[in-house]
């Protein structure tokens, strides 16, 4: 990932639209409010966020949009940026959360709870899915000749193999 990120990058474009479409945000479904949930704006830096968790997770294997694509993780990928995405609407709508009661009449203008649980659910399979494929890429450049992979702390510890 470069030290200056471009919104305009169309793999970033891409990535927020599949986003857009996975949550189904769009205006005609949003019959309360009939906007848009989330700004292009902040789906692009939700697939930012998204590969910055991606360089954060062990094993440090260096992930760019283009690989990404190019090996097919587009879904895996895709959900990351709607658990983004969806983290910060929960925090605005938890922010916003007004309940009032009067007269045996109970109204609640956001449903946090409900999100959250959506959301949980959602990290939860991206979180296996996620380290199931870091652990398979990290295997298959251990595998590779021309490639070492990320070795465990272990193999410092057990790397003489037994010659003394």
């Amino acid at each position: 990932m470069s030290a200056i990120l471009d919104l305009n990058d169309p793999l970033v474009v891409k990535f927020a639209s599949y986003a857009r479409e996975r949550m189904r945000d769009y205006p005609e479904l949003n019959r309360l409010t009939h906007k848009f949930d989330h700004s292009p704006r902040h789906l692009k830096w939700a697939v930012f966020d998204t590969l910055s968790d991606w360089h954060s997770t062990p094993p440090f294997l260096g992930h760019t949009l283009e690989q990404i694509v190019s090996k097919g993780w587009i879904s895996l990928f895709t959900r990351g940026v709607v658990i983004a995405a969806l983290e910060s609407l929960g925090i605005l709508h938890t922010r916003n959360f007004l309940s009032y009661s009067d007269g045996g009449v109970n109204v609640q203008t956001e449903n946090p709870q409900l999100l959250q649980a959506w959301l949980q659910m959602f990290k939860n399979e991206y979180e296996q899915k996620k380290m199931r494929l870091f652990i398979a890429r990290n295997i298959e450049a251990g595998l590779d000749p021309h490639h070492k992979g990320i070795v465990s702390e272990y193999f410092f510890i057990n790397s003489f193999y037994g010659s003394w």
